[in-house]
């Protein structure tokens, strides 16, 4: 009965992406990387989307936008401006990824208002999922055989890159659709949350 109700009112369900991009230099290494990928080991498997880590990923009806654009604002104003190491790789088993070294900011990011955000975040059916093992996707739905295959090459292959993280973004798609586009872009300012000065000063 919900569901048919948003729908005779134009919401639409969608499913959205909480993400952080490299800056340009990386985003090349990336995309040479899943290039490889692709060159060498003549799998369908390389994600030929920009390279991202991804934060949250959650399914809600786009009703709920405005709200929880105005939470990711307030949650990155807080949030001062920090580096990302990435080194080597890993993988999931189905899953072939850059590694992130530098997980403290990113999970501290991600924990801080993970409980508050949950209710806004989950739509009937849909839990949202938050990020435990930051990374960058090189190739996904990988077989165990393919795994088995590549992963010699790739474990023993060396890489080391960083950048600063000085945003967020928000990406969406409908439900069933394949492209996302960009919703909003969050930077973070590092300034004091005004809970926090009402105690330094009371």
């Amino acid at each position: 009965m919900e569901t048919s109700i948003q729908q005779m009112y134009g919401f639409q369900l969608c499913e959205y992406l909480l993400i952080i991009e490299p800056t340009d230099p990386v985003q090349k290494q990336i995309r040479a990387f899943k290039q490889y990928f692709i060159r060498s080991c003549r799998y369908p498997n390389a994600i030929v989307s920009k390279g991202h880590i991804t934060l949250m990923k959650f399914v809600q009806y786009d009703s709920y936008e405005k709200p929880i654009i105005r939470e990711f604002q307030r949650l990155a104003a807080g949030i001062m401006p920090f580096d990302i190491t990435l080194q080597g790789f890993g993988n999931f088993g189905h899953t072939l990824f850059v590694d992130v070294k530098s997980t403290g900011p990113i999970r501290e990011l991600v924990t801080l208002r993970r409980r508050e955000l949950r209710s806004l975040l989950r739509a009937e059916g849909f839990d949202p999922y938050f990020v435990t093992k930051p990374h960058v996707t090189i190739a996904r739905n990988l077989t165990p055989t393919q795994t088995e295959t590549i992963w010699p090459i790739w474990n023993r292959t060396r890489y080391c890159g960083s950048f600063r993280a000085r945003q967020m973004v928000l990406l969406k798609r409908p439900v069933g659709s394949r492209a996302y586009s960009v919703v909003d872009k969050f930077n973070f300012l590092g300034l004091i949350p005004r809970f926090t000065q009402g105690k330094l000063f009371a």
